[in-house]
């Protein structure tokens, strides 16, 4: 299985600062049943995706911009708080502001300049169906492996999902084929049976 990333544009991003308490990066790191653009295909992500990973109590990352060079946090040490509602996967992270780059992160989101999140992850089990001629993906089930908060947020296909597709669209080639090829099989019969009675 390999890592797929995806990022959303996401306005909710912030910086909590409130006197003498930490700063806190908080928003949605994905919506549920939210329609992607498309990728040659449609994706959205079922609520329940992300509920093994929580559930695991395997170590996810918080990291700027997809760098594992910069880490703003992780669940191990529970500077990043992962949660779901009827929205989506929220994430509230408390970064450690002595890190350059963190305290540049913080100041990056405060401008406008960062507001995106984005996730890796890599599926479990998925759904593809084809509905008034377009395909659809639905993530049902996912390891989380890392969250992102990211300058560049546009809802974009990897490599590795690119390849799923390819492979929904060959089985569905294949399944035409078969049909086809029964079809021709039931008229071969019906023309037998016919010739038989005479």
């Amino acid at each position: 299985m390999e890592k797929e990333i995806r990022q959303l544009n996401v306005d909710e991003l912030r910086v909590k600062q409130e006197d003498d308490k930490p700063t806190i990066f908080e928003g949605y790191v994905s919506k549920f049943n939210e329609r992607s653009q498309f990728m040659g295909f449609y994706e959205t992500v079922h609520r329940d995706a992300f509920n093994s990973s929580l559930e695991s109590g395997n170590n996810i990352f918080a990291l700027y911009n997809h760098d594992a060079d910069k880490i703003l946090g992780s669940t191990r040490n529970e500077s990043l708080k992962l949660s779901t509602d009827e929205t989506g996967l929220r994430f509230q992270l408390q970064p450690n502001l002595n890190i350059s780059y963190a305290k540049d992160v913080a100041e990056l989101i405060r401008s406008g300049e960062i507001r995106g999140c984005s996730f890796g992850f890599r599926v479990n089990k998925d759904e593809w169906t084809t509905k008034d001629g377009h395909d659809y993906r639905t993530l049902l089930d996912v390891d989380l492996m890392e969250i992102t908060v990211t300058p560049m947020p546009a809802y974009e296909s990897s490599e590795v999902s690119c390849r799923s597709y390819e492979q929904f669209k060959e089985k569905q080639k294949q399944q035409e084929q078969r049909n086809k090829d029964l079809e021709l099989l039931k008229l071969q019969m019906d023309l037998l049976k016919s010739t038989y009675d005479k």
